[in-house]
């Protein structure tokens, strides 16, 4: 009987230390987990001229990691526009300005007034990269995009211009002649890498301002497109993949050699030449012109004169 009962009593005791240790296996599988959940993660919001809608919350893909998704590419037809504005000379009117002359000189305190406006109205600046981005390949921009560039390397750009765009939080792309680099009235090459070491943008713009139809050569080629490239990108360290037309002017001939010579892009003003150019090579920019008002600024940027 004591061995009966001695066996029982081993069984009872394993069955009990059987039933504990499933409890404690059950309670530990329950216990948090040492990784916090991740924050719901935040839909970019779509790039348009103006922000339309609160950006909405998508939940994690899983409880315990962060959602990550490729930018969806809007389709061509769902792009809104994009204002480029075109500054030249930075300075005051002077008693020699010619009427015309004018129409390409912002004084500086047009100029702070029209980046105080941007600023006030939630503009952000971006780059001739960005730009390409959303026109050719539909990814998105910041809300309210404005892209504001200086052409022909002109001092003025770097001791008005540049205090400003500082002051006000923005970004310029600076169209650069490269004859010019390091001569009296224009920026120099320490100064370029300056305003690139900031983030601003430095792109090439031929080497003296001579228009791209006019090319007859492969040596014309060489020096006004080719070489200006090389010199940008030896300078700065970094490709310099986008141009600006001189007076804004090309035609199909003038993009092909572009594409020819590794550009990506290239910008024009206004005025339409030539419908069989590819789209990369024909992107739209506006003369910041030294005699609009404040409300055609606006308009312009606004896109009312698309």
């Amino acid at each position: 009987m004591r061995s009966l009962y001695a066996s029982s009593l081993s069984r009872l005791l394993n069955f009990l230390l059987i039933a504990v240790a499933t409890l404690l296996i059950a309670a530990c599988g329950d216990s948090p987990t040492a990784t916090p959940l991740p924050p719901t993660a935040t839909v970019p919001p779509t790039a348009t001229a103006a922000p339309t809608s609160t950006p909405t919350i998508a939940p994690s893909a899983t409880p315990t990691t962060q959602a990550t998704s490729t930018p969806t590419a809007l389709p061509a037809a769902d792009r809104a526009f994009v204002p480029v504005l075109c500054y030249h000379h930075i300075r005051e009117w002077e008693a020699t300005d010619t009427e015309d002359d004018r129409a390409y000189i912002v004084p500086p305190a047009k100029l702070e007034e029209e980046l105080k406006w941007l600023k006030d109205n939630g503009y952000t600046s971006v780059s001739a990269q960005q730009v390409y981005d959303y026109e050719i390949n539909g990814l998105p921009l910041p809300p309210k995009p404005v892209m504001l560039s200086f052409d022909d390397n002109d001092d003025n750009q770097w001791t008005s211009a540049r205090p400003l765009l500082d002051k006000y939080g923005f970004k310029g792309v600076f169209f650069i002649m490269t004859v010019t680099i390091d001569k009296e009235n224009y920026m120099t090459a320490d100064q370029l890498k300056q305003l690139d070491k900031e983030g601003h943008d430095i792109e090439p713009h031929t080497w003296d301002h001579h228009m791209v139809t006019g090319y007859t050569t492969d040596a014309d080629w060489q020096q006004q497109i080719v070489e200006p490239k090389k010199t940008l990108e030896d300078l700065l360290g970094h490709p310099t993949p986008f141009f600006a037309y001189p007076f804004g002017i090309y035609d199909a001939n003038a993009a092909q050699k572009l594409e020819t010579y590794g550009y990506k892009g290239a910008f024009r003003l206004a005025e339409v030449m030539d419908d069989t150019v590819k789209p990369q090579y024909a992107l739209k920019r506006y003369i910041a012109n030294g005699y609009w008002t404040l409300d055609q600024f606006e308009t312009v940027v606004t896109g009312g004169w698309e």
